[in-house]
């Protein structure tokens, strides 16, 4: 059958998905299309294309971004940001992964879909930058020099992002993975830019690359939803593809030779000038093991890594830890066609390769022999059963289908293969009992000559000297430019600098496809919850489909918390389920867990009071979900968790403090931005210093000097945790929430209140918790090759009043002005500024190359705006960008989590359409208002900033300390 330019190939009802899928292809151009049809209103199209990367400058990641600056239709500088600025999407972005580059987007509004789908297929068929240079200069990389004298360096978005993931362990790790396995193949290459091999890449080259790849005939295009099919394959086939011809294109992707035999490696990595190398190397044994597009083989991947690798009760993780190899045991994998299968040893030392390698595979063979438990298996699948039929929780489902999808279909197999999850698991749960899993283990890892031991040496300041050489480099380069040469460089630097400061034309704007205020459905989020009291608790109910899974949680006061006790209530968030029970041994216990749950997981939740914001409530937060009938059995396991956890083991006490380090250390140098706004904001906020002793550098200080005096405190750490968990376990003024259909309400209330009888209910005094509050504006130096440079102000409750215009005045100036100066023209791969509810104003950068010159923006916005003439139909178009705000999308898991926050608050549907109407009505004059709280915020200084170490010296003045992240 053929239907406007395209051929279906196949149709087919998906029960696993309740949707119909199908298959076309394209006549003129041979472009592959799916559609899968269903009744969300949360639509997605989606576009993507075989980038298969020959080296490591990221000349993918780089096409990724250039692309979406300007285009044939569409003449502004940036179209992507005009449409975060006006759209009603509920996604919006583009991503490089190691093969393939993709577009998606989504929306619930039919016309706003649309707009988004023609901006994208016109960006991607006819981009700008095939004949603006400047659009690669700044996305990609140029030589920055403003003037004669000043010092040569290269500056660009896409060679900052990269610097600062390489300043993450997690980076590294997996990137030299990928190189020792797949040296021959694509997958040995950085898709994403190796930082010091990004200026390497010709401009020429670039377009090159796109003129190569991006093309209707090695094209794949995903739609998704409730829409008008047959008019968006007229629309795709009329306005892009029937453009073009068909085209042979060469993105076939090589496997990688075999070994003869395994390989070894030694490099190094940069961590800070100032830390201590001892036992801060790397250790990684991995395996090639198959090809991801067989779903079997990619789920029984993914079950040997969590058994054998990652849990911690994973026999070979055990084994290594008990060995003393490393403070933290994981697994790797790798992204692309062939599956990379690893185990890494975290903290060691380089010395213990040889005992590391004879360990894991002695362990091995000793599983073969003896079996592996058939019940860590059965989790495993049921960890990952709970992922497919959730769509990893992410309320665009289509999204995740369509990267599904391109698991099998890139590699010219069955697209729908990943659909049918319930065949694929039946399959490999009739593996368990056989001895399938054990030769998998001995063919494809003991037994395999496609095999990689990885030593990476830690080297202090190694970044340092890297970029030492890269400024001698530069500076060489520019002694031998000619005077005409060099006037050329600096005539370059000019052009992009009037490229980044020009205005958009009236005529470009208008190019650009705008909803107006009468498309959008102006709706706020509306929950449906009933309260009741039960005793000293009380009960909410949230009755919405579930398909049989019990989204439950259970909400603990701390009212009574003391200072002392606030890190060590955070320490037993992080301590349950990873020690002993009087049950089960930690060893045992997350394969209970998903033998008959979704997870256990526990968190610490700071709300503010929506009538008083000086006034926060502080949760314990325990949450859980489990289909029908298990539920009994997740409530037994909650208990035996929350109730009878032991704190005896004084070698897994130690254990798990370590871990927890390195995973904070993680967090802070991959989301610096979000641990320096607590930090700021702790200088002067009640609320904020509390989570700063929960989740930020104070708990990293915390658990750091835990883990330096553990032997001496451990007697008394072990009574603490015991009292702790006795005063957090009380049912007094507990909230029990539950999120599931009525047919399993009942039932599931029941079980919940057989564990809640079980909890203690002694009265406990409220204390009067104030931290003493020290403004210290610090710099923390760090590993890191970039900054997360943050000024906030948290004004008191008499000086500030919320209103929802705020919300639309802080979206449009991190998208105009911020955005401009910051990520634009200083090279930051992020940027943003925020008003909330609580009175908080935060203005921050994402691995941003500047520190001083970042915070000289955030001094001028105040007076951006206060002289900023916006036209009336502009602000119209920030206004119905904001809005989603009121309406997000959200998985009914979610659901349940917001109104519970909603009802910790006091914040009503009220209050919500109360803010909406005001972001509807925020008009021009209300600028100056906002304009004298940011200078007012701004004035008051209150500055933090995580990063490179010699950059923030260079730039001390502004810092009144600086500190190493690890003292």
């Amino acid at each position: 059958m053929n239907i406007n330019g395209f051929k279906l190939i196949s149709e087919e009802f998906i029960e696993d998905i309740s949707s119909n899928v199908k298959i076309f292809q394209h006549k003129k151009t041979n472009a592959r299309l799916m559609a899968v049809e269903n009744d969300d209103d949360n639509k997605v199209f989606g576009i993507g294309f075989r980038t298969p990367p020959h080296n490591s400058t990221g000349v993918a990641h780089i096409s990724e971004h250039c692309v979406l600056n300007g285009s044939r239709k569409f003449k502004t500088r940036e179209p992507f940001m005009d449409l975060l600025k006006s759209s009603m999407q509920t996604f919006l972005n583009a991503m490089t992964f190691s093969d393939k580059t993709i577009y998606p987007i989504a929306s619930r509004n039919d016309k706003d879909f649309h707009n988004l789908m023609d901006v994208y297929l016109d960006a991607v068929f006819f981009p700008a930058v095939r004949t603006k240079k400047e659009i690669f200069l700044q996305e990609g990389w140029h030589y920055e020099l403003k003037n004669p004298e000043d010092k040569l360096s290269y500056k660009g978005v896409v060679y900052n992002e990269m610097k600062g993931s390489y300043s993450s362990k997690d980076t590294i790790m997996y990137q030299e993975f990928a190189k020792g396995l797949f040296p021959d193949s694509i997958y040995g290459n950085e898709s994403g830019g190796y930082p010091y091999a990004i200026p390497e890449l010709s401009y020429e080259e670039f377009v090159g690359f796109y003129d190569k790849l991006y093309h209707p005939s090695n094209s794949f295009i995903f739609l998704y939803g409730n829409m008008d099919l047959e008019e968006q394959l007229r629309f795709i086939d009329q306005e892009y593809l029937s453009k073009f011809e068909a085209d042979k294109i060469d993105s076939e992707i090589a496997v990688q030779p075999d070994f003869d035999s395994p390989k070894e490696f030694n490099v190094e990595y940069s961590i800070s000038s100032e830390e201590d190398p001892e036992n801060k190397d790397i250790l990684i044994y991995g395996v090639r093991t198959g090809f991801k597009y067989n779903p079997v083989d990619a789920i029984v991947n993914s079950i040997v890594r969590s058994t054998l690798f990652e849990n911690d009760g994973s026999p070979l993780k055990l084994a290594l830890l008990e060995a003393g190899i490393g403070e933290d045991i994981d697994g790797l994998y790798t992204d692309g066609m062939e599956m990379g299968l690893g185990l890494v040893a975290i903290n060691t030392s380089k010395e213990k390769r040889d005992e590391f390698k004879d360990i894991i595979e002695n362990q091995l063979k000793l599983i073969v022999k003896e079996k592996i438990d058939t019940e860590k298996i059965e989790a495993a699948i049921n960890k990952i059963e709970y992922d497919i039929r959730e769509a990893s929780n992410f309320p665009t489902k289509g999204i995740i289908y369509f990267i599904s999808a391109l698991d099998t279909w890139l590699y010219d197999k069955d697209p729908t293969l990943n659909f049918k999850f319930e065949k694929v698991l039946t399959e490999v749960r009739e593996k368990i009992d056989t001895d399938y899993f054990e030769k998998f283990i001995e063919e494809n890892i003991l037994n395999n000559p496609n095999k990689v031991i990885i030593s990476l040496e830690a080297n202090p300041g190694k970044n340092f000297e890297l970029d030492k050489k890269v400024d001698e480099k530069l500076q060489a380069y520019k002694d031998n430019l000619s005077k005409e040469e060099l006037d050329k460089l600096l005539e370059e630097n000019k052009r992009l600098e009037a490229f980044q400061n020009r205005e958009d034309t009236e005529e470009e704007k208008a190019t650009i496809p705008k909803l107006k205020l009468e498309d959008i459905d102006r709706k706020v989020l509306e929950i449906p919850t009933e309260e009741f009291k039960e005793n000293n608790y009380t009960v909410l109910f949230h009755d919405l489909f579930s398909g049989k899974i019990n989204y439950i949680t259970l909400c603990f006061d701390l009212s009574w918390v003391k200072e002392e006790d606030v890190q060590y209530v955070a320490l037993l968030s992080d301590l349950l389920t990873k020690v002993d029970t009087i049950n089960h041994s930690y060893r045992d216990m997350e394969t209970k867990i998903y033998l008959q749950t979704g997870g256990i997981n526990t968190t610490i939740s700071t709300i503010s009071d929506y009538k008083n914001p000086g006034n926060y409530y502080k949760k314990f937060m325990v949450s859980s979900k489990a289909i029908g009938e298990k539920s009994k059995n997740m409530f037994e396991l909650i208990g035996d968790a929350l109730l009878n956890s032991k704190f005896d083991d004084k070698n897994r006490l130690k254990e798990v403090l370590s871990q927890i380090k390195i995973n904070l250390e993680n967090q802070i140098l991959q989301a610096g931005h979000s641990i320096a706004i607590l930090r700021s904001l702790s200088y002067q906020n009640q609320k904020e210093k509390f989570n700063d002793y929960i989740s930020g550098v104070s708990y990293y200080d915390f658990i750091n000097e835990l883990n330096k005096d553990f032997d001496s405190r451990f007697e008394a750490l072990k009574e603490k945790m015991e009292e702790i968990r006795e005063k957090v376990f009380n049912s007094n003024n507990l909230i029990f929430n539950v999120t599931t259909d009525k047919d399993e309400y009942k039932r599931v209330l029941e079980e919940g209140k057989g564990l809640i009888e079980k909890f203690n209910s002694k009265t406990q005094d409220k204390s009067d918790l104030v931290f003493d509050l020290e403004k210290k504006n610090e710099g923390i130096t760090s590993s890191s090759n970039v900054n997360y440079v943050t000024k906030t102000y948290s004004f008191k409750p008499d000086e500030f009043h919320f209103d929802g215009s705020m919300l639309v005045i802080s979206s449009m100036l991190t998208l105009t002005y911020i955005y401009n100066n910051i990520r634009a023209q200083g090279g930051a791969y992020g940027c943003g500024m925020s008003i909330n509810e609580a009175g908080n104003i935060h203005m921050y950068s994402y691995r941003d190359p500047n520190v001083k010159n970042t915070v000289k923006v955030y001094d001028s916005v105040g007076e951006y705006l206060r002289n900023l003439k916006l036209p009336k139909e502009e602000l119209v178009n920030f206004i119905i960008g904001s809005l989603t705000k009121f309406d997000p999308p959200l998985t009914n898991m979610q659901k349940g989590n917001v109104a519970l926050t909603m009802y910790i608050s006091g914040k009503t549907v009220e209050d919500l359409n109360r803010n909406l109407n005001e972001a509807l009505d925020t008009k021009v004059e209300d600028f100056d208002d906002i304009a004298d709280l940011i200078d007012r915020a701004m004035k008051e200084n209150y500055v933090a900033t995580i990063g490179n170490n010699e950059k923030i010296k260079e730039d001390k003045d502004i810092f009144m300390e600086i500190r190493p992240l690890n003292k």
